[in-house]
C-alpha cells in the first residue's frame, strides 16, 4: 500500500478527541490543548509513514496517543531519594533545606508577605535589607545584598567595579564550574577587560602589583573550590593581596564560591575559607553561593564594604538578578541557624550530612540492609559496605567522606535495569549508583523517611520481574 493510502487511514483529530480513552484527559485539560497535542502526535505518525519507518497505522494509535499525553505532563521536579552519597548533588537540587527554613517558606507562600514593606513605618523599603543585617551580624561584614545565584553575583560585582576598565586575575584562578561557567567568559560579559597575571601554578604579589595602572578597576581573587593544584605552587594569600590593593587604592573582589560560615574543622572536615575570614583578611567585596555548604536556597550573597555594596545595589543589573520572596524567606531562616552557638545541634541538615561519622552510618545501613533482605530473592547479594562519599558542588574536591552503604547484586536482573527501575517504577524516584559491579545505596544522604520509599521501589521491581 502506498504512503498516500496509508495517510488516509490516520484517524481525524475530532474522532480521537471524542474517543473513550480521552474522557479522563478532557476532564484535566482543555480541548484546545488536547487538539494541539493530538496533532503533534499525528504529524509524527504521518512522517514515519512517509519515510517508511512505519508500515501501517497502528490499531492502538488512539490509545498510544492518550497514554503519551497522560505521561508527558507529570511533574518534572519531583521529590527524590538521594542515595548517591553526594551531599550537595547539583542534579538533585544541591543542599537539602533545613526544617525551619521550609516552614518559613510555606508560611510566606500561603498568602501575602512583607516583601518590600517596613511593617513599623508602613513604607516601602528594599527586599534584601533584612538579609544584609543578618549577614553583617553573623560575619562582621559592613553590608550585604542578594541576587539569584553566585554566577550572577560574580557578574554584577565585576560589572560594578570594572565596567570598561581592567580586572586583574591570576592565571591559576581562571576556573570553570558546572554548566560551562568560565571566569574569563563572565569577565568579558561583565564589560571588563581581563588582565591575566602569573602562571597556572605560581602567582606572586609582585605579579598583581606590576599590572596595576590607571585603567585598573579591580583585582579579582577566586577560591578554586572545585580543584586543587599541588606540587610546585605559590599563591598570594588574601590578606597580603588586600593590603597591596589598599595601598594602590584598588578594590579587591573575592569570589568565595561556596558560602562557609562555620569552620568545618569543628565538624571533623577539612578547613575551607569562611566568610568571616574574607571580612577579617580585608576583601573589599566578596560573594558566595547560598545553596552549597550554607545549606539554603539557590542565591548569590554579596557582602563587604558598605559603599561598594551600595554601588552594586544601584546597578541596573540588580533589577534583573534579584531574588523572590520564597528564596528570601528560606535564606533568612537558614542564616539564623548560624546565629546559634551550634548550627549542627540546631538542626542544620547540610552540616549534619557532611559531618556524620561512618560508625553512625553503618548502624543505619545495617537497619536498611535487614529491611531489603526481607524483600529481595534469597539469591540476591545484599551487604553493608564501607564507601567514600563526596561533599559535591565543588566543595572539598580532593576530600572523601568516610561513609557506609548497602550494596546489592541482583540475579537475573542487570544492574542497569535495577538502577533504572528504582528511578522509574514509582512516584518517588530513588537515585543510587553502580560501582564495582554492584548497585549502591549510600546512607549519608538517605533520611529516615527514605527507607520506606527504597523498600517500596525494590518490592515493586522484584514483584514485576517475578510475574
Amino acid at each position: 500500500m502506498t504512503s498516500d493510502h496509508l495517510l488516509k487511514e490516520i484517524p481525524k483529530v475530532d474522532k480521537i478527541l471524542g474517543s473513550s480513552e480521552f474522557i479522563p484527559l478532557r476532564q484535566k485539560y482543555s480541548d484546545q490543548v488536547l487538539v494541539r497535542l493530538i496533532r503533534i502526535h499525528l504529524d509524527t505518525c504521518r512522517s514515519m509513514l512517509q519515510k517508511g519507518s512505519l508500515r501501517s497505522v497502528p490499531d492502538s494509535l488512539t490509545v498510544d496517543i492518550a497514554s503519551k499525553i497522560s505521561t508527558s505532563f507529570e511533574p518534572f521536579t519531583k521529590s527524590v531519594v538521594n542515595a548517591t552519597g553526594i551531599v550537595m548533588n547539583t542534579g538533585l537540587g544541591r543542599a537539602p533545606l533545613s526544617e525551619k527554613a521550609i516552614e518559613r517558606a510555606v508560611e510566606v507562600m500561603s498568602g501575602y508577605c512583607s516583601l518590600e514593606i517596613d511593617i513599623k513605618s508602613g513604607k516601602r523599603g528594599r527586599r534584601e535589607d533584612k538579609i544584609s543585617e543578618l549577614v553583617s551580624v553573623i560575619t562582621g561584614a559592613e553590608a550585604a545584598t542578594v541576587v539569584n545565584n553566585n554566577a550572577a553575583a560574580v557578574m554584577i560585582c565585576i560589572n560594578t567595579l570594572s565596567d570598561k576598565k581592567e580586572a586583574i586575575i591570576s592565571r591559576g584562578e581562571l576556573v570553570e564550574i558546572g554548566g560551562s561557567f568560565r571566569m574569563p567568559d563572565i569577565i568579558k560579559k561583565s564589560g571588563a577587560k581581563m588582565v591575566e597575571v602569573g602562571s597556572t601554578n605560581k602567582t606572586k604579589l609582585s605579579d598583581y602589583e606590576s599590572a596595576i595602572n590607571k585603567k585598573t578597576g579591580a583585582i579579582l581573587k577566586v577560591h578554586t573550590s572545585n580543584y586543587r593544584i599541588n606540587g610546585f605552587t605559590e599563591e598570594t594569600g588574601l590578606k597580603e593581596l588586600a593590603e597591596m590593593a589598599k595601598r594602590n587604592s584598588v578594590p579587591l573582589y573575592y569570589d568565595l564560591g561556596g558560602g562557609v560560615f562555620s569552620d568545618l574543622s569543628k565538624f571533623g572536615l577539612p578547613h575551607e575559607p569562611t566568610v568571616s575570614e574574607a571580612v577579617n583578611e580585608g576583601a573589599d567585596l566578596f560573594s558566595f553561593s547560598g545553596d552549597k555548604v550554607l545549606g539554603g536556597p539557590q542565591c548569590g550573597i554579596i557582602a563587604g564594604r558598605k559603599d561598594l555594596v551600595e554601588k552594586v545595589k544601584i546597578n541596573p543589573l540588580m533589577r534583573v538578578l534579584r531574588t523572590d520572596k520564597i528564596r528570601l524567606a528560606l535564606l533568612e531562616e537558614t542564616l539564623k541557624y548560624f546565629m546559634t552557638s551550634d548550627p549542627l545541634a540546631s538542626g542544620h541538615v547540610t552540616l549534619k550530612m557532611l559531618s556524620e561519622k561512618r560508625v553512625s552510618l553503618r548502624i543505619k545501613a545495617k537497619e536498611l540492609c535487614d529491611k531489603i533482605k526481607k524483600i529481595v530473592p534469597s539469591n540476591w547479594e545484599v551487604e553493608v559496605e564501607d564507601v567514600f562519599d563526596q561533599a559535591g558542588s565543588g566543595a572539598m574536591p580532593t576530600e572523601k567522606l568516610e561513609g557506609a552503604a548497602v550494596s546489592i547484586v541482583p540475579h537475573d536482573l542487570s544492574l542497569t535495569k535495577l538502577s533504572e527501575e528504582m528511578r522509574t517504577i514509582s512516584e518517588i524516584p530513588v537515585f543510587g549508583y553502580i560501582e564495582n559491579d554492584k548497585y549502591y545505596l549510600s546512607l549519608r544522604t538517605i533520611s529516615a523517611r527514605d527507607h520506606s520509599r527504597i523498600t517500596e521501589n525494590l518490592n515493586r521491581t522484584v514483584n514485576y520481574h517475578q510475574k
